[in-house]
C-alpha cells in the first residue's frame, strides 16, 4: 500500500502492487495532490481484509530531501506540552489534513469493524505519522483500531513527541531497511528522537527492535559513514516477511 502511493492514478489498478493478492480488491475513495508544501496520497478500504488505509507518498528522490530540509521545530500538538516536531513534515500535512481527516472520519463511520492503517515511505511515512496521531487526538475511541507502518521515515520530533506517541499504545512500526540514511536524520543531536519500535531488515532478517526509542542493537548499531542513500529505494526489493 505504501509503494502504491507512487504511481496510483485514479483507480486501483497499478503494477503491481494493485495486483498483488494482499491488495486485491481494494477501493480508492479519495486521492489528494497537494504542489506546494508538496504532500501526495490516497486513501482506500479493502472490503475482503477489513481496512481502512490511509497512505502518503514520499519524496521521489532521497537526494534532494537531504540537501534541502530545514530542521526547524514546530510546537505541535498543541494539547501536548513540550512536543515539537519538524517545521516542513508538519505544513506539508496541515495543507490536506482538513479534507484527509473528513474522509478518514466519513470512512471510519461507514466501516465501524475495518482496522485503520496509516502508512508512508521516508516523507510520507512522516506525514503518516503525523496524520495517526492527529486522528486519534480528535477520535481517541479510534486507538484500538489503529495501526502504523512506516517505511524509511526521517525523525519527526523531539524525546516529547516521541513519548506522547509510544503513550497512545496503538501498534506502530517504523521499518529500516540495512543502512539507510534517511532514518537518521535529523540528527538526535538537534533534538530529534524516534519513537519505538523499529522493525530493521538486515541481511534478509526482520529484526523487532523493541521500546528502545532507537536500539542500538538495531540500526543504530551501523556507523555513520556507512549510512547510505541508495538503501533507501530498496524497501519494495528487500526479501523480508513481516511476521507479527
Amino acid at each position: 500500500y505504501s509503494r502504491a502511493s507512487y504511481i496510483l492514478k485514479d483507480k486501483w489498478d497499478c503494477v503491481p502492487n494493485c495486483q498483488i493478492p494482499e491488495t486485491a480488491g481494494t477501493v480508492v475513495d479519495y486521492k489528494w495532490h497537494h504542489m506546494s508544501p508538496t504532500s501526495v496520497g490516497y486513501i482506500a478500504h479493502n472490503d475482503y481484509t477489513r481496512i481502512i488505509v490511509v497512505a502518503f507518498r514520499g519524496s521521489a528522490d532521497a537526494n534532494d530531501w537531504v540537501q534541502d530540509s530545514e530542521f526547524s521545530f514546530d510546537p505541535w500538538p498543541a494539547h501536548v506540552p513540550g512536543s515539537m516536531v519538524h517545521h516542513g513534515f508538519l505544513s506539508a500535512y496541515r495543507a490536506v489534513a482538513p479534507n484527509v481527516t473528513s474522509a478518514i472520519s466519513r470512512l471510519v463511520a461507514q466501516h465501524p469493524t475495518y482496522k485503520l492503517v496509516f502508512t508512508g515511505h521516508s516523507l510520507g511515512g512522516a506525514e503518516s505519522a503525523l496524520c495517526a496521531v492527529d486522528m486519534l487526538s480528535r477520535y481517541p475511541q479510534l486507538k484500538q483500531r489503529t495501526y502504523i507502518y512506516t517505511y524509511g521515515m526521517p525523525r519527526v520530533g523531539n524525546d516529547v513527541w516521541a513519548n506522547m506517541v509510544e503513550k497512545m499504545s496503538v501498534p506502530a512500526y517504523r521499518v529500516v531497511y540495512e543502512s539507510d540514511l534517511v532514518p537518521h536524520i535529523p540528527f538526535e543531536w538537534l533534538g530529534y528522537m524516534h519513537f519505538s519500535q523499529e522493525v530493521w531488515i538486515h541481511g534478509n532478517r526482520t529484526v523487532f527492535c523493541g521500546k528502545d526509542h532507537e536500539s542500538q542493537q538495531c540500526s543504530g548499531s551501523v556507523a555513520i559513514g556507512d549510512y547510505n542513500i541508495p538503501d533507501h529505494s530498496q524497501y519494495s526489493l528487500a526479501n523480508w516477511r513481516f511476521t507479527r
